[in-house]
């Protein structure tokens, strides 16, 4: 038996519902769930929000981006891209979330399906699986930033100071922009296909640093070991379960990083790194 589910994204919106939609499916006795995606579903972000799908919520290579990672789930019987009235009759419709009734811009993204559906939510559990094969090149450390949601207070370059093979895994601008921002930095690109490929990348690094992002979400997904960029300003993604961390400023970037790794770190202006601007988000 399969349930089908509807959902118009984010990206990382459709893997954090994942739980929820196995729960319901599970109230029915199903092991099997179908995500449909509408291919038709317009947004009205303004050109400053840099949303990738453009016009629309999900893109054509949006979901050819995604459709890799969830097909392969075992639990996941088929990941469909269509126009919403192709959309099966009786699809539980996720987009249900939005009417209002919830902050959507505080809390866990993930919590806000468990209370719109009246789902039980278990001990935090891996819900996303890499695949079989080995990604080309493994790296201490993994970070992805998208261009939202960031502080750019925090000064990455203190992570030289550890000595690491590190990654980066992202748009090429966002890399370019990551370069840019920190020349001092030995950092290299980890070029990816799709979704997939990231999962993989994320769960062969020892750690992985991201802000609130798709990206993100997959690690979560994964319970990787990993670190969040925090955006005070809307606080709806909170890391749980597995080795995991929050931080606001460079210090609480490079602390956690060097705790992580066994490895000692030093801040020449402490009470610099220590003050969290919150006019410095982007």
């Amino acid at each position: 038996m399969v349930v089908n589910f509807s959902h118009s994204g984010h990206l990382g919106d459709i893997v954090y519902a994942l739980p929820a939609m196995q729960a319901l499916a599970g109230r029915v006795g199903a092991t099997k769930i179908a995500v449909y995606v509408p291919s038709d579903n317009v947004t009205a972000y303004p050109p400053e929000m840099k949303h990738t799908g453009g016009a629309q919520m999900v893109s054509r290579a949006l979901f050819d981006f995604l459709a890799p990672l969830l097909c392969i789930q075992p639990y996941i019987d088929g990941c469909h891209f269509v126009p919403s009235h192709e959309i099966p009759a009786g699809a539980i419709d996720f987009d249900g979330v939005r009417c209002g009734a919830i902050d959507l811009v505080k809390g866990n993204i993930k919590d806000n399906y468990f209370k719109a559906f009246a789902v039980f939510a278990e001990s935090p559990r891996r819900w996303l699986a890499p695949s079989d094969a080995s990604a080309s090149v493994q790296y201490d450390i993994l970070i992805s930033r998208s261009e939202r949601y960031v502080n750019v207070a925090i000064d990455y370059g203190v992570l030289a100071q550890l000595g690491l093979r590190i990654g980066f895994v992202g748009l090429e601008r966002e890399f370019a922009a990551f370069r840019a921002r920190f020349p001092d930095l030995a950092v290299d690109y980890a070029p990816v296909r799709h979704a997939l490929d990231v999962c993989d990348q994320i769960a062969k690094a020892s750690l992985y640093i991201g802000n609130q992002s798709f990206f993100f979400a997959i690690a979560e997904a994964l319970q990787a070991n990993r670190l969040l960029e925090t955006f005070e300003p809307i606080p709806n993604v909170i890391p749980s379960g597995g080795r995991c961390g929050q931080f606001l400023n460079t210090y609480g970037l490079g602390v956690l990083t060097a705790t992580h790794f066994s490895r000692s770190i030093t801040f020449p202006d402490l009470q610099a790194c220590l003050r969290s601007d919150y006019h410095m988000y982007a």
